[in-house]
C-alpha cells in the first residue's frame, strides 16, 4: 500500500462514499460534484493550502482518500481524515492508511501532533483502537452532531507516534 497523487475522478468516488453515510459528516449538507471539483482544484492541486490529501492504494486499485487537514506548522499540528470505499472497509486497509499518513506528517512533514474527532454515531470503535496501539490520548465531548434527530456525543483523540501500527 501507497499514498499517491488524489485525482479528480477518485475525489468524486469520494464524494458519493462520503454522502451515502451522512452520520460520519462534519458538515449538514451533502456536497455537490460542483464543489467537490472546488475543493480538488481549491484544496487538493493547491500547493500552498494548509492540507494535503492523498489516494490510498493498494497497487493499482484506489482504496480510498486520507488527509492531513489544517496543518499549522507553526504548532506542529495537523487533523487527520480518512475515507476508505465502503467496499474496502473490514480489511485491515484502515490502520495501514492511518499508519502512511502518520508516516508523512511525523516523518516528512515534522509535525508532532496529529488530532482528529469522530462522532458516536460514526467508527468510533475503529479510532479508539488506533489509538490504543498508538498510546495516544482520547476525551469524550457531549452533544457534538445532530443526526436523524438525536444529538450525539463525540471522541476527540491525538495521536503522537505510529508504533503500534
Amino acid at each position: 500500500m501507497n499514498l499517491d497523487a488524489l485525482t479528480l475522478e477518485q475525489c468524486e468516488l469520494v464524494r458519493i462514499w462520503r454522502n451515502a453515510e451522512p452520520r460520519f459528516l462534519r458538515t449538514s449538507y451533502l456536497l455537490t460534484q460542483e464543489m467537490q471539483e472546488d475543493f480538488y482544484r481549491d484544496v487538493v492541486c493547491n500547493r500552498d493550502s494548509r492540507h494535503r490529501y492523498f489516494a490510498i492504494m493498494d497497487g493499482e486499485k484506489f482504496i480510498g482518500m486520507a488527509g492531513l487537514t489544517d496543518i499549522q506548522f507553526e504548532n506542529s499540528t495537523a487533523e487527520i481524515s480518512l475515507i476508505l470505499s465502503p467496499d474496502e472497509r473490514g480489511k485491515g486497509y484502515g490502520r495501514k492508511s492511518v499508519k502512511l499518513i502518520l508516516e508523512h506528517a511525523f516523518y516528512e512533514l515534522g509535525l508532532v501532533s496529529v488530532f482528529g474527532e469522530v462522532y458516536d454515531c460514526g467508527n468510533v470503535r475503529f479510532w479508539h483502537r488506533i489509538v490504543e496501539l498508538t498510546n495516544g490520548f482520547e476525551t469524550r465531548l457531549p452533544n457534538r452532531k445532530m443526526h436523524e434527530g438525536m444529538l450525539y456525543g463525540s471522541m476527540w483523540f491525538q495521536l503522537t507516534e505510529v508504533c503500534g501500527l
